[in-house]
């Protein structure tokens, strides 16, 4: 099924291929549709791909072909299904059209989900399931469930001594258990509501400050936008942030840092990176939090591709010594911080050569893992601002001119300075109006001097 804006991209190539023996550039399609960027062409283009419409040559130029078309059939839409607690049985009231290879053999209709209990099998709240009719599922099979005679929910189905267990596909939810369960039938596709997805792209605005909450204001952005995220994080160690506790106990902290990373995964583009900055924390009680994050990264199956060591500082005003001279309890203390990357379903990342701005020096320089950069000392009220190097290294290391990038942490604003610097679009996200402030002044005054030059 196409939506009209897919419709009109797949008309342009046809009449543009007939006309010209070849297919058009990205860029020719983005003028003559309008559109706001080549990677909004390539979001199309890849969509009309997985649907069968079109071939693409892969790394050459003008080497779309068009496809046969998939036929389209009808079938009933039963409403809504919670991917979550039960809720209250369906009933059929429309039908909706779909492709005919989203279907198999026997009786099907289809199903919207509200929740978000299935996303390890790929079911996102607000997708549609295509469901077959059938009354029994093998152990571990996703099917719709009624219990308790009008409640119905979608879940993993495993039967066991005496009871039948419910389970979700999301490692944060418990199963719940039932004594007994008629299926209703199994889950055989899915697919996105790409017509309301592209109704939330058009509506959201790259290059802007969004002050408030950080999971309120990542529900803002749209899915698989943001080519790369770099961000530190509040370390939960009682610093004093304009509007954020930062003396949590520390598993709220780290199911608080969980559901903000589950959003910045849902963000990513596929091969997206995402660059986070933190350090061991303590000296006496020392917290490896960095070693927490990597175990949330790899639970939401991020790939680990690597750790950046930031040293960061000299030992010239050092106090916290411990047994000074001394075996009995000497402490270490940390000069430096990591910056761990991680990816998002593939390693490599989709881009236009020509957009690659890194110099062959930079290049050599920043693969180095070993990064001596002097901490950021103008603070401008904020108790932990990024230098400005560390974040131009990495936005030119793992990102194209033109790409997306983010930082749920914003703060006063360096990596809304260095995308506007190096020509990235950015989405700066902060609770502190006060910050939010500081870092609009800097990108102005970024701006300014970029007209002076």
């Amino acid at each position: 099924m196409l939506t009209k804006k897919q419709k009109k991209v797949l008309e342009y190539i046809e009449s543009y291929t007939q006309k010209h023996g070849f297919s058009p550039s990205h860029d020719e399609i983005r003028k003559h549709l309008k559109l706001s960027s080549v990677s909004t062409v390539n979001h199309y283009m890849k969509i009309l791909q997985e649907k069968g419409y079109i071939k693409r040559g892969k790394n050459i130029a003008r080497s779309v072909e068009v496809d046969k078309k998939e036929s389209i059939i009808s079938i009933p839409f039963k409403g809504y299904i919670a991917a979550g607690m039960p809720i209250e049985a369906v009933e059929e009231f429309e039908t909706i059209s779909v492709p005919s290879g989203l279907v198999s053999v026997g009786e099907h209709f289809a199903l919207g989900i509200k929740g978000n209990s299935m996303i390890d099998e790929g079911i996102f709240d607000g997708d549609t399931v295509i469901i077959r009719k059938q009354n029994s599922v093998e152990d571990g099979e996703t099917a719709v469930a009624l219990i308790n005679d009008n409640e119905v929910t979608l879940k993993k189905i495993f039967r066991e001594k005496n009871r039948i267990r419910l389970q979700p596909a999301n490692p944060n939810l418990k199963p719940f258990y039932v004594k007994e369960v008629i299926i209703q039938g199994k889950v055989i596709s899915t697919f996105r509501n790409l017509e309301e997805k592209e109704k939330k792209d058009e509506k959201f605005k790259f290059n802007q400050f969004l002050c408030g909450d950080v999971l309120d204001m990542m529900k803002k952005i749209p899915d698989s936008s943001i080519h790369f995220a770099v961000t530190s994080p509040p370390y939960n160690v009682g610093k004093d942030y304009d509007n954020h506790n930062d003396k949590m106990k520390h598993q709220d902290y780290l199911d608080w840092l969980y559901k903000v990373w589950e959003e910045t995964k849902r963000v990513l583009v596929p091969g997206g990176r995402f660059a986070i900055n933190i350090a061991p924390t303590g000296i006496r009680d020392f917290v490896a939090i960095h070693h927490d994050y990597i175990e949330q990264m790899k639970k939401l199956g991020m790939k680990f591709r690597t750790e950046i060591l930031w040293y960061k500082q000299t030992m010239l005003k050092r106090t916290a010594w411990g047994s000074f001279k001394s075996p009995a309890n000497p402490h270490i203390v940390p000069s430096w911080e990591y910056v761990l990357i991680f990816t998002k379903d593939q390693d490599r990342l989709d881009g236009d050569p020509k957009m690659a701005d890194i110099t062959k020096e930079e290049f050599m320089q920043f693969s180095d893992g070993f990064w001596k950069i002097k901490p950021e000392t103008q603070r401008k009220g904020h108790p932990a601002p990024f230098p400005e190097d560390l974040i131009y290294r990495l936005m030119k290391f793992y990102s194209y001119k033109g790409n997306n990038v983010l930082d749920m942490f914003g703060g006063t604003g360096t990596v809304a300075v260095i995308a506007e610097r190096t020509g990235r679009n950015f989405v700066h996200i902060d609770i502190s109006p006060q910050y939010c402030k500081v870092a609009s002044d800097r990108l102005e005054n970024e701006k300014l001097q970029k007209k002076l030059l």
